[in-house]
């Protein structure tokens, strides 16, 4: 075994475990140094994986995150030279100022970046456009559905929350598709979801938070679309027509935080609609403040009965969804 491994595992065993994240409503932590900002991220060599990220005002490697992980900090000598012990850490930086290669000991570790870069939405290629996609997905008829179901009430949640805003990104081109499969940029949810979610909103507020809606009901329509123009583990992250999804159900709410002092949206870890590690509820990247604005939205939604999704931080199903059949209406339907 390498040395660096084998000194990474000793110095392990006798100083260190891992411990998980705990979310505090009364430990809310300070910005991340913005020197650090460039080299957070995953680095790779050979089947050895390593996240850099900042902990407490330290920047730390989680080594392994998807095996028995280890959480390594780092002390820092220079700029971007940091020390573990008697093991040199140095991070080398590409002209964008982006962390590229990260060497420890005598090993030789190369950044992947997982996220979309500059600033850009995730992005998945369309290989022949929206219309061939949009033609068959209306043409298409949703699943047959067995059983007794509510009448279905949906309710615009702006008329309902207070301080909420609208992202609406599938009316737009900013999204994984980079064109618009909504008609309008409305947000509708079932009564007793916009319910509880106005009580979550309640709590964010009195917190200094206001919720930014990026999507609710959806017609069946659209998940066809999505599911079409995606193919591989990209499916990981949108539903299955074949059954539906909570967002046809009008049952499911993508969503972030917003200051309400500055209306500045806040920083998660990963960015929305992002078909990467990052987008896990539990993934260990990123910074502090981050990961505890992230665990906020998912304490307070949860407590009003709300689930997030394994894989998407953003997305929260009520706990009602099965009481409510899959629609297809569109958006100017809903608003006769």
């Amino acid at each position: 075994m390498r040395l660096f491994i084998c000194n990474i595992l000793i110095l392990l065993f006798c100083f260190q475990s891992f411990n998980a994240y705990a979310f505090d409503f009364d430990a809310k932590p300070v910005p991340s140094p913005e020197k650090w900002t460039g080299i957070l991220g995953e680095y790779v060599k050979e089947d050895i994986k390593i996240i850099i990220r900042e902990d407490g005002g330290s920047l730390h490697a989680i080594v392994n995150p998807n095996g028995q992980k280890s959480d390594i900090t780092l002390a820092e000598t220079s700029p971007d030279h940091f020390s573990y012990y008697d093991i040199d850490v140095v991070f080398s930086r590409d002209q964008m100022g982006q962390g590229s290669m990260l060497k420890m000991g005598d090993d030789t570790f190369h950044r992947i970046h997982i996220e979309p870069r500059d600033g850009q939405s995730f992005k998945v290629e369309m290989k022949n456009g929206l219309a061939p996609l949009l033609e068959a997905a209306l043409n298409a008829t949703p699943p047959v559905q067995k059983g007794d179901f509510r009448e279905p009430d949906l309710v615009d949640i702006t008329t309902v929350l207070d301080n909420v805003k609208l992202d609406i990104r599938y009316a737009t081109t900013n999204n994984f598709l980079s064109v618009a499969t909504y008609s309008q940029a409305k947000s509708f949810l079932q009564r007793p979801a916009v319910l509880a979610l106005n009580e979550a909103n309640k709590k964010l507020n009195k917190l200094g938070y206001g919720i930014l809606v990026h999507d609710a009901y959806r017609p069946w329509y659209v998940t066809k679309i999505f599911w079409d123009a995606t193919e591989g583990p990209e499916r990981d992250f949108v539903a299955n027509p074949q059954s539906g999804s909570k967002h046809n159900m009008g049952s499911a709410i993508d969503l972030t935080l917003y200051e309400l002092n500055s209306g500045e949206v806040v920083k998660m870890v990963g960015t929305y609609d992002e078909m990467s590690d990052r987008s896990y509820p539990d993934y260990m990247g990123g910074t502090s403040l981050e990961r505890w604005h992230r665990d906020l939205l998912r304490t307070i939604m949860e407590a009003e009965g709300f689930k997030v999704v394994s894989n998407e931080w953003w997305h929260f199903d009520h706990k009602d969804w099965q009481k409510y059949p899959i629609l297809n209406k569109r958006f100017g339907e809903l608003d006769r």
